[in-house]
């Protein structure tokens, strides 16, 4: 009896970290995806920056890759909330009344502000 509990905990350890590992696979395929996307949006922009169908796509990919880095679980606090406040901060000069990227820029402001810290530039 013993050893069935044992094989079954051991079971469940064994299938929840590999769940864990495929989520967190899944998470860097997204994370690099919008990466990806992002940086061929800014190269295009910049070749072009007169076309507005190319700015738009430059800017909701800016502020995707900033969404995704912001929530990544991949990233650790230090790495995620700089790179958004920075894809924020150059969607917003662009865009100056996108909506989410002002919002989440305003947060992630508020929460070093809330924590005594120095908001990263």
């Amino acid at each position: 009896m013993r050893r069935s509990i044992l094989a079954l905990s051991m079971l469940l350890v064994g299938s929840a970290a590999f769940g864990q590992a495929k989520t967190m696979a899944k998470d860097e395929k997204l994370l690099a995806q919008a990466k990806a996307l992002y940086t061929r949006s800014k190269a295009a922009f910049v070749k072009n920056p007169k076309d507005s169908k190319i700015k738009k796509g430059y800017i909701d990919a800016t502020v995707s890759f900033g969404t995704i880095s912001m929530n990544s679980p991949v990233l650790t606090p230090k790495q995620k909330y700089p790179q958004a406040l920075k894809l924020y901060r150059e969607a917003l000069k662009i865009d100056p009344k996108n909506e989410i990227a002002l919002n989440n820029k305003k947060m992630i402001e508020s929460i070093y502000k809330s924590m005594n810290r120095p908001i990263p530039q």
